[in-house]
């Protein structure tokens, strides 16, 4: 089989995507695995597929690289990206994701609709959370950079929390009060992402919790995102929009 497909980023957590809104192709857990390996099909953090669905715009469904399930927003901003510039969508959406339904508005930038996070656990060693994924943040002093994020995981994951429970893995540094930058271990990639668009959300949150400062800007190493919220006096967060200007970086076909 002869598979089209596009590669997209967004601040450099990069994906491919399928236009299947004929709702025309399947692929097989083991064809998902390859797409996303580097060595032996196209690599990405994630692949992709959009397809139709009855009462909604489109659906979005997301596939780690190790072929597991989940919700991505990273990869929406992309999915959205690619409706708009193919005239599917115009300037407001809404659609089906693995954790629910989504909205979105589409102008300079995508602004995508978060679920709303009204529950947390403080943890010895930081904050666990769900912003659509599940999310431990932990706040260093140290340089960020130079941190061994591996150690920091595997430490984490010894928690007797986590002993049944898989997580994204954050590291946060707050930058002049105005600023977080991020670094993140995502779960079904299994290694470091240079981006993560719920893992952003999740440490701005969670910066909200423990400092009590509204910081909107997010550094990561593959570039900026952006995050607002309305927060109540329970620390409880609604109209949660992370905001983004993914990219489409190339297309092509690939024999599976």
């Amino acid at each position: 089989m002869q598979l089209h497909f596009y590669k997209y980023q967004s601040s450099g957590n990069s994906f491919i995507l399928i236009d299947n809104l004929e709702n025309k192709t399947f692929l097989l857990k083991s064809q998902i695995i390859k797409l996303c390996d580097y060595s032996f099909g196209v690599g990405s953090d994630g692949l992709i597929i959009l397809s139709s669905v009855l009462g909604m715009d489109f659906e979005i469904i997301f596939y780690n690289p190790d072929g597991s399930l989940s919700f991505c927003a990273n990869g929406s901003l992309c999915a959205l990206h690619f409706l708009k510039k193919n005239k599917f969508i115009h300037r407001d959406c809404s659609f089906k994701a693995f954790d629910g339904i989504h909205t979105a508005i589409i102008e300079n930038d995508i602004h995508l609709k978060m679920k709303d996070i009204d529950k947390y656990k403080k943890l010895d060693n930081g904050y666990y959370l769900n912003s659509g994924a599940p999310h431990h943040v932990k706040f260093v002093n140290e340089e960020l950079f130079k941190i061994n994020i591996i150690k920091e995981y595997k430490n984490i994951r010894k928690h007797n929390f986590y002993k049944k429970k898989l997580c994204n893995i954050n590291l946060v540094s707050i930058e002049g009060g105005k600023t977080i930058s991020i670094r993140t271990f995502e779960k079904g990639v299994n290694r470091e992402t240079l981006s993560c668009g719920t893992g952003a959300v999740a440490s701005v949150v969670a910066t909200s919790i423990k400092e009590n400062l509204v910081i909107n800007s997010i550094k990561t190493k593959g570039g900026k995102l952006k995050v607002i919220f309305n927060k109540n006096k329970k620390d409880k967060f609604s109209d949660i929009y992370l905001i983004g200007s993914p990219q489409e970086v190339f297309s092509g076909k690939i024999n599976l």
